[in-house]
């Protein structure tokens, strides 16, 4: 027979006073972990990433150049159905505005908004599709991909 540590009057109490769940210590652990580990990403210079290749990565997901222009294509509609999209959202928040419906006017642009941050993400996609190449920055995305500068 296996003897037990401690005694059966000292598990009672610390069920009772279980301090430690009280103040969530397990919690407040992770929380000040959470916030340690995000100073040092802050100070400490982390190291670089290797940025993938777009040739490679095409490689690897076994695509043909129908397929990209075939994506390239379906991301350039769906970037233009959601500038619509949000359009028609800011024309309904304007309906709502001009009736009084201050909540449903700042619904409505919030939704406006979502609706061009998927704008975004596709037209973004499309450009690094159409410029074959992987992490281009945002600066690069407005100067070439929407005011059509030349490089």
């Amino acid at each position: 027979m296996k003897k037990e540590k401690g005694s059966r009057t000292w598990k009672v109490i610390t069920s009772i006073f279980n301090v430690r769940a009280w103040i969530d210590y397990d919690r407040i652990k992770a929380a000040w972990l959470y916030i340690k580990n995000g100073i040092k990403k802050l100070f400490i210079p982390q190291k670089k990433v290797k940025k993938a290749d777009f040739n490679r990565v095409v490689e690897e997901m076994n695509l043909t150049e129908k397929d990209l222009i075939s994506r390239q294509k379906a991301l350039k509609r769906l970037s233009i159905f959601m500038v619509i999209v949000a359009f028609g959202i800011f024309t309904y928040a304007g309906y709502h505005l001009f009736s009084g419906n201050i909540r449903a006017t700042v619904v409505s642009l919030v939704v406006m908004l979502i609706a061009l941050t998927l704008a975004f993400r596709y037209h973004f996609w499309y450009f690094q599709i159409k410029e074959r190449k992987l992490g281009c920055t945002f600066r690069e995305w407005f100067r070439q991909g929407l005011m059509g500068e030349k490089e």
